[in-house]
């Protein structure tokens, strides 16, 4: 550096100017191609990244999740609720026996309905929208059953019921799913399970066969309440669990239920006879968002040398509503057999529930419901 500093000393004046000139017009053509290049870069970027009011756009932005599920209130995207938008609900029951679980699709309901059906053996009513799935075993209908899924006017998938069950199936012009009136292939019977607990189809398999008889979405489903934000971690309780027997005069130890509250998630996850209750598809524990307790006024009747269960499923009644870690007790409303059940607090303000799974455990008015 010192020795071109030393030569540029020696230069005569006209020379030294020229070479001030040709680095200055160096510097400047230096500068200009670097100005023209990174302003062409920095466009070229702005371009990709921003749109004309600054919405970052880089790549592909991700689409809102604003469409709400009706039946549980969860969130999907416009591309996602294009797939299930039109589609027909189905209800479909899966049995509870001891011999049956782990039951297959129980976890992908939106709402699962336990109740009891003979022996004090609790059966669920499935409900499906958006998810698709494996189910079963499938089992048989019950009366009380057509007054749940009347609120959804879904297909209705089954095998037999109870003689009052079957007649009212076509009194009420349910959406019928009979596997007596369909069989194969919609049905089938697995080998890995002795009968009556090895018929299983699927949600696809179901509406391909009721689309064959006419039976098309979309339906209207009055929806529940849904909290626009869930509790915050902080507002959570650390520990909270539910127990659930279905009536001493009919429930026994293997069918009574626990649910554990996970205050991490916000989830509760469920035991039922003690043990773990898994989905044979997912191998994971059922877990819920909501837990509904309600107290339904039960009759046992003996007809044709059965004892079957009567619900008073239409009226009014008393609801535990169960929902980050606490409990909100109120009433159920339910005006008519299509008419959507409700649930309201002491103040007759309907209780908000949140989005996620919903569990309705239906049972006998005077039955053992304990929290802590």
């Amino acid at each position: 550096m010192f020795y071109w500093i030393k030569r540029f000393k020696k230069l005569s004046k006209i020379k030294k100017f020229f070479v001030v000139v040709v680095l200055l017009s160096f510097i400047v053509l230096l500068g200009g191609l670097g100005f023209w290049f990174g302003r062409s870069y920095i466009e070229k970027s702005l371009q990709k990244v921003f749109s004309p009011l600054g919405t970052l756009l880089t790549g592909k932005p991700k689409e809102a999740r604003d469409v709400p599920d009706p039946l549980n209130g969860v969130l999907y995207t416009q591309t996602e609720a294009n797939r299930w938008k039109n589609r027909l609900p189905l209800a479909v029951v899966i049995e509870n026996h001891t011999d049956a679980r782990p039951q297959t699709g129980m976890a992908k309901a939106e709402i699962t309905y336990e109740a009891l059906a003979e022996g004090g053996i609790t059966r669920t009513l499935n409900i499906y929208l958006a998810p698709d799935t494996q189910l079963g075993p499938v089992r048989s209908n019950r009366p009380y059953f057509l007054d749940w899924l009347s609120e959804y006017k879904a297909g209705y998938a089954h095998i037999g019921g109870s003689p009052e069950a079957q007649a009212k199936v076509r009194q009420y012009g349910i959406k019928d799913l009979d596997q007596f009136g369909l069989g194969a292939p919609t049905y089938e019977r697995v080998t890995f399970r002795f009968a009556p607990h090895n018929v299983y189809t699927t949600t696809t398999k179901l509406r391909a066969a009721a689309a064959k008889k006419g039976y098309t979405g979309p339906v209207s489903i009055e929806s529940w309440l849904f909290k626009d934000k869930e509790a915050e971690p902080e507002e959570r309780p650390k520990k909270f669990s539910l127990k659930v027997k279905f009536g001493s005069s009919y429930s026994i130890g293997s069918y009574d239920v626990d649910w554990i509250y996970d205050p991490k998630t916000n989830l509760y996850l469920r035991k039922n006879g003690g043990l773990v209750h898994t989905d044979a598809a997912t191998k994971k524990q059922l877990t819920a968002k909501n837990i509904i307790v309600e107290y339904v006024p039960t009759q046992l009747a003996v007809s044709g040398g059965h004892g079957r269960l009567h619900m008073s499923t239409i009226g009014k009644g008393k609801v535990k509503i169960f929902t980050d870690g606490k409990v909100f007790t109120g009433t159920w409303k339910k005006s008519s057999r299509e008419g959507r059940t409700r649930f309201y607090d002491k103040r007759n303000k309907e209780i908000e529930l949140n989005r996620g799974k919903i569990w309705i455990e239906i049972v006998p008015v005077g039955s053992s419901v304990s929290f802590k």
